[in-house]
């Protein structure tokens, strides 16, 4: 009987105690796990937008710096209108701009080109995305296709500022003036999703020297 007792397996009692302590550790262990990989994709998406907001101002930025506007041709004249979407602050920034060859590009790019940065909302209408247009051809009617490229996506707002002088405007022309001056300044603020907000100020080279730019689209030596 002694020998018997001593040989006997686990009791029911002592099983589902087991199991019990096993579920847990499993349900720490994947807990754990699951914390582990949703930081990871935090930090993942957090890269991700921080890289796509740093690309899309440095762009704009470049774009600005070529800038230009005409006495001679109102259709150069930088405008910006201010509208939201969803409740986000969506600006619809319009300027026309001198530019270099793309580097490696199949053709050079003309001497100057219309461009225009404008949001969309996404599919699920949660987030801004952030477009850019460019026409080749500024000056003239025509019906080519336009080349529009999405510079950012998951945003909660595009705005833009401008400068003439101390105060500062949230849309270009501001009332009372023509559209032919440039700003001296420009801001331009990207908000990101997790609600952090990006801005850059960039000076406009060209502004004040609206008179000295002719029909052309080239300066003339007095503006060089």
């Amino acid at each position: 009987m002694r020998g018997t007792a001593g040989n006997r397996g686990f009791t029911l009692l002592e099983v589902l105690l087991t199991l019990a302590i096993f579920s847990v550790i499993l349900v720490l262990l994947l807990s754990s796990f699951t914390g582990t990989e949703r930081t990871r994709e935090i930090l993942t998406d957090r890269s991700r937008d921080f890289r796509q907001l740093r690309m899309s101002i440095d762009r704009i930025g470049s774009d600005l710096a070529g800038a230009f506007s005409s006495t001679g041709i109102e259709a150069t004249a930088l405008t910006c209108h201010e509208d939201t979407l969803s409740g986000k602050p969506a600006s619809t920034l319009v300027f026309t701009a001198f530019v270099l060859p793309e580097s490696g590009g199949p053709r050079p790019s003309g001497d100057i080109v219309k461009i225009k940065y404008y949001p969309k909302l996404d599919r699920d209408g949660t987030f801004l995305e952030l477009y850019r247009e460019e026409s080749s051809l500024p000056l003239i009617e025509n019906k080519i296709p336009t080349r529009e490229v999405r510079m950012a996506d998951r945003l909660l707002g595009f705005r833009v500022e401008f400068a003439s002088g101390d105060a500062w405007t949230k849309e270009w022309p501001p009332g009372g003036l023509s559209k032919s001056p440039l700003p001296r300044k420009v801001a331009f603020i990207l908000t990101a999703s997790s609600g952090q907000e990006y801005r850059r100020v960039v000076s406009v080279p060209l502004s004040g020297q609206e008179a000295s730019v002719p029909f052309s689209g080239k300066r003339t030596r007095e503006g060089l």
